[in-house]
């Protein structure tokens, strides 16, 4: 069943349609909730991605979807163009269960190939942007990719890393008229206007393959997370009605990837299901952000911890809390500074947790927000416990594994793409093993502590990086920083901070050690400091930790040879 009205034009839907035609929130407008929203995808049934897009053009056809760089599109807009992708793609041969390997920004070609692959069944390989070399010409050997899609940008480099002849055959580029021809390579604009003839959908299940989702390597050599069709009609309507619970004058917003799980569950299906338009940004800019989210009068926005922080590092302005937004909906936020975010910037911090493996999300805490640390409680569709080494279930508050499972069919994803070994191994008890550590407090929340293997364990004792973290970031010349283990010459690890310094500073390890000194446990205090100009990070804001240990010590300052003590 539907849920809600019809999506008759009360008078907040005209307000936010006047709202969208200027292209900014109208003064003085008050952020009050609206009359229920007219979903599509029912929640306690199962459904697929191009159902979705099909049924929501149908209901609000003129409503607006999506802006990107400039441009709005309508629901049946967007439906219209994904067909036409559509049509383009059969008549350059493919079919369901092909695999399409895409290299895009963030960018309307991205929505397009996406849901005119899912009309026709054609499984979709989103790649990080930022891949190069070995690790690309992984991904599309692995795949077994039969066409890709890449930005003209990325082209040389995607050349270099799979060479003609070794990856696919079929090589499309977007923008590649303007950056010169290329050998091999055909122009996307021109495939998708060529005036191919329709196609009919594919006949798609709820169980089917929908992408092949590359995990961001920060352990190693990356998975191919197999995510299923329901998947992305639980996770975006889970968001839409439970812990965002989504109102008729909201606007979504999100400078997250495409290619990543985040966006395309918890931004473009929330808007589909929903009917609500969403703001599709093609990066984060701290400097700009308030005044984008003015503009589009955006109200929800997805973030990653060190988006905050660095926000928060801006200079403070009388109008910080003068902004549409009432929810900011993510994971990692820093506990220490987590209200005095919502102060300066007059927003509610929504704390959930997940991974691709759960489509994005498994735990989330209510709209109201929920105590500061915790990332809240399972989902309609999950069961997520913290167990201990031998598997039985920890102790509320006792620290452990984060294991999770689905209640029904089609929620989480369906394996590790040609890896059973991997599957089985995740799988181990029927529970997958998300190799996070946590903890759920007696009165319910959950709490994330740590990544298992970026916990440290020093000389006995367990360090959490994140704490080490947080003391580092207060430094005044720190702008971000990352706290890894690395071999100990007496065993077990020793610690590493590695620093990006703030624009304009300096940072003098030996300072920075004895500011670490004044705030932390003995044990705790980086014996190595290395300073670098930028962590290496996923396109998500997630740092790539294993680069760092890899990089090892050798150009790091070390405290006990600075004292003359080994």
């Amino acid at each position: 069943m539907n849920i809600g009205l019809s999506a008759g034009r009360d008078d907040c839907q005209m307000r936010q349609l006047l709202v969208w035609a200027c292209g900014h929130r109208v003064c003085g407008v008050s952020a009050t909730p609206a009359s229920p929203l007219a979903y599509v995808g029912p929640a306690d049934e199962e459904t697929t991605v191009p159902e979705v897009l099909r049924r929501r053009a149908e209901l609000t056809p003129d409503a607006p979807f999506v802006t990107c760089d400039g441009t709005r599109r309508t629901f049946a807009e967007g439906l219209e163009a994904a067909s036409v992708a559509a049509a383009a793609l059969a008549a350059v041969g493919l079919r369901k269960g092909d695999t399409l390997a895409l290299m895009l920004p963030n960018c309307l070609e991205f929505l397009d190939v996406w849901f005119g692959g899912a009309l026709l069944g054609v499984v979709l390989v989103p790649i990080n942007i930022q891949l190069r070399g070995a690790g690309l010409r992984h991904i599309i050997e692995h795949c077994g990719a039969t066409a890709v899609v890449v930005d003209a940008q990325f082209v040389e480099l995607f050349d270099a890393a799979v060479p003609a002849g070794v990856g696919p055959e079929r090589r499309f580029a977007r923008g590649l008229r303007a950056a010169g021809d290329r050998a091999d390579w055909l122009d996307l604009g021109e495939l998708l206007t060529g005036g191919h003839p329709a196609v009919s959908p594919a006949s798609v299940a709820p169980g089917d393959l929908a992408t092949v989702l590359y995990t961001s390597g920060t352990t190693g050599l990356p998975k191919g997370v197999m995510t299923c069709q329901n998947a992305y009609a639980v996770s975006g309507s889970e968001y839409a009605r439970r812990y965002v619970a989504l109102r008729g004058d909201d606007v979504l917003w999100t400078c997250l990837p495409l290619f990543h799980i985040n966006a395309q569950t918890l931004t473009v299906m929330p808007a589909l299901l929903s009917g609500r338009p969403m703001v599709l940004s093609s990066k984060f800019s701290a400097s700009r952000f308030l005044g984008e989210m003015r503009m589009h009068g955006a109200t929800v926005f997805n973030y990653m911890g060190a988006m905050l922080i660095i926000l928060l590092k801006q200079p403070i302005r009388d109008d910080d809390a003068d902004n549409p937004i009432r929810l900011s909906v993510g994971s990692s936020a820093p506990k220490d500074r987590w209200r005095e975010f919502e102060q300066r910037f007059g927003m509610t911090l929504v704390e959930i947790y997940g991974l691709t493996e759960s489509a994005g999300v498994c735990l989330a805490s209510p709209p109201t927000g929920g105590p500061v640390g915790t990332c809240g409680q399972p989902l309609g569709w999950s069961e997520v416990r913290v167990a201990r080494e031998d598997g039985s279930t920890a102790d509320p508050d006792e620290p452990g594994e984060i294991v999770m499972r689905s209640k029904g069919p089609d929620a989480m994803f369906l394996g590790y793409y040609h890896d059973e070994p991997a599957t089985a191994r995740a799988w181990d008890g029927g529970w997958f093993h998300s190799g996070d550590r946590g903890r759920r407090r007696a009165d319910g929340p959950f709490e994330f502590i740590d990544r298992m293997k970026d916990s440290i364990r020093r000389r006995g004792e367990n360090i959490t990086s994140y704490e080490v973290e947080r003391v580092v970031n207060e430094h005044s010349a720190v702008l971000e920083s990352a706290a890894v283990g690395v071999p100990s010459e007496l065993g077990e690890d020793e610690v590493m901070i590695v620093v990006v310094p703030r624009p304009g500073s300096e940072i003098d390890p030996a300072e920075l050690s004895a500011f670490c000194v004044d705030r932390m446990a003995a044990f705790q205090v980086p014996r190595y400091v290395r300073v670098i100009a930028a962590l290496p990070k996923t396109p998500t804001e997630k740092v790539q930790k294993f680069e760092l240990r890899a990089e090892g010590v050798a150009s790091a300052w070390d405290r006990l040879a600075s004292s003359g003590r080994r």
